[in-house]
């Protein structure tokens, strides 16, 4: 199979997986693990090594993806926790990568999994859209939603039900 046609497979087994898993599961760990271990099995990472100790971390943990590129001009990071100023770092290194690399012309943002999410993840989300084309995958999480309504900023991001959505929109 082609590195496009794999990465292709992956991205629609990492839709199911996110699809599978509730809104208010407690531990976005078992997320995370999934997704890099069926990266792991697709040959496009070393090795996911062993399943992380559940308890390793707090139920409040963020945990941030960036998925391989799909050779489509789109970087997809997946963020799942809790992101305030204390805990963005990870979406902002995440989110300079994309910005950098010249063959990325959109950045999928997917939120759905956020738990908590204040006038930080804000503030990254605009500097995203300032120097790229910006897509969110939600649905929007609650406190993300209070952000956006009451910056009135809601009506500049776009919001996409998925990936293949999310790559649709403006083409």
């Amino acid at each position: 199979m082609s590195d496009a046609g794999t990465a292709k497979l992956v991205a629609t087994r990492i839709a199911a997986y996110l699809a599978a898993v509730p809104p208010d599961a407690p531990n976005p760990d078992d997320l995370a693990w999934i997704i890099v271990h069926e990266l792991n099995q697709a040959g496009l990472l070393a090795s996911s090594g062993p399943r992380p100790d559940a308890h390793e971390k707090s139920p409040g943990a963020q945990q941030v993806l960036a998925l391989p590129d799909r050779n489509d001009g789109a970087r997809v990071i997946v963020c799942a926790g809790e992101f305030d100023q204390r805990t963005l770092q990870a979406v902002q290194e995440a989110g300079t990568a994309a910005i950098t690399d010249p063959n990325i012309r959109r950045i999928i943002l997917d939120v759905s999994r956020v738990t908590f999410a204040d006038s930080s993840m804000l503030n990254e989300m605009f500097r995203l859209r300032r120097n790229s084309r910006l897509v969110l995958i939600g649905p929007l999480p609650t406190s993300l939603e209070r952000v956006l309504e009451l910056t009135q900023a809601r009506a500049l991001f776009h919001v996409a039900d998925s990936i293949e959505a999310a790559l649709a929109w403006g083409e």
